[in-house]
C-alpha cells in the first residue's frame, strides 16, 4: 500500500468512524456550545465536511465553488445557506470566519450531518486513489497561488480533519460529564 492509498482508506474511515459519535446526539447536544464563542460540535462536524468537500471539488478537480457537494447535491438550496465568499479566502470552509458568520451556519441533523460527510468522503477518496505519485508532488494551481503540492493540501486537510475529531470527541466527553 502507497501513501495515496492510505490516505484514500483513511479517508473511507473518517464518516464511518464518525457514525457512532453523531448520530446518538440531539440537535441540542449539536448545536452545544463547550464556551462562548466556540464551536459546536454540529459545526465541526459541518467545517470537516466541507473541508472535504473543499478537497476534493476545489483542489483535486480544480472546479468553482458551485460544483461543491453543498451546491451541487442540495445542500445550499434545503437549508438557504450559501458558504461562498465567507471565511479565508472566501472558501466558505469556517476557517477565517467571524462569529455572527458562524451563528448563520444552518444546524442540521446528526443524520443530515453524517449524510454530506460521507458523500464529501465518498467523492474524494476516489480521487486521491487515482493520483499518481508524480501528479500528486504537482503544484494544485489555482488556490493559494500554487504553492502547495496536491500531495500537501491533503496531507493538510487530514491532518486538520483528525484534529477536529478530537475536538468533537471532547466536547462530547462535556456533555456527558455528570455536572
Amino acid at each position: 500500500m502507497n501513501d495515496l492509498e492510505l490516505l484514500a482508506e483513511l479517508i473511507d474511515d473518517l464518516a464511518r468512524d464518525l457514525r457512532p459519535v453523531i448520530e446518538p446526539l440531539s440537535p441540542e447536544e449539536l448545536a452545544w456550545l463547550p464556551a462562548p464563542q466556540s464551536n459546536s460540535i454540529g459545526v465541526t462536524i459541518w467545517h470537516i465536511a466541507r473541508g472535504v468537500d473543499f478537497l476534493a471539488t476545489r483542489v483535486l478537480q480544480g472546479k468553482p465553488p458551485e460544483a461543491e457537494l453543498w451546491h451541487a447535491a442540495g445542500w445550499r438550496v434545503k437549508t438557504g445557506y450559501d458558504p461562498r465568499g465567507l471565511g479565508y479566502d472566501g472558501w466558505g470552509v469556517l476557517t477565517g470566519y467571524t462569529w455572527e458568520e458562524v451563528l448563520a451556519i444552518p444546524g442540521l441533523t446528526a443524520a443530515e450531518y453524517l449524510e454530506y460527510l460521507e458523500q464529501a468522503c465518498q467523492a474524494l477518496s476516489p480521487l486521491v486513489r487515482s493520483l499518481s505519485s508524480e501528479v500528486a508532488q504537482q503544484p494544485a494551481p489555482g488556490l493559494l497561488d500554487g504553492k502547495l503540492t496536491y500531495w500537501q493540501w491533503s496531507k493538510a486537510f487530514y491532518k486538520g480533519f483528525q484534529a477536529h475529531v478530537g475536538e468533537i470527541l471532547a466536547i462530547k466527553k462535556r456533555l456527558t460529564r455528570p455536572a
